[in-house]
């Protein structure tokens, strides 16, 4: 169900955060126990397998997009430094 919402058809794009295989980090302050994901790059949600339908995800629509970010990575890397239409934006779990 989850990935069905976030398909979306036409000029509008789904896009899911791919996590630590396309995400550029950088590196951790000492005091870290993450790496935080600064401009993250995203796949299409059709593309999203590891994705299921009970996970949990922070999503973002702006315009014609639609964004998700998934617990189970923002777990994992704490921090997330995306961009919005607006301007920056940080996504937290």
């Amino acid at each position: 169900m989850l990935r069905r919402r976030f398909t979306i058809a036409g000029a509008a794009a789904g896009v899911v955060l791919a996590g630590a295989l396309t995400a550029t980090r950088s590196q951790p302050a000492r005091s870290l126990p993450y790496v935080a994901v600064h401009d993250p790059e995203f796949i299409r949600a059709a593309d999203a397998t590891f994705v299921h339908d009970d996970d949990r995800v922070i999503g973002l629509m702006a315009g014609d997009t639609a964004k998700a970010y998934p617990a189970g990575i923002l777990s994992q890397h704490g921090l997330v430094q995306d961009r919005s239409p607006k301007g920056p934006i940080a996504i937290t779990w």
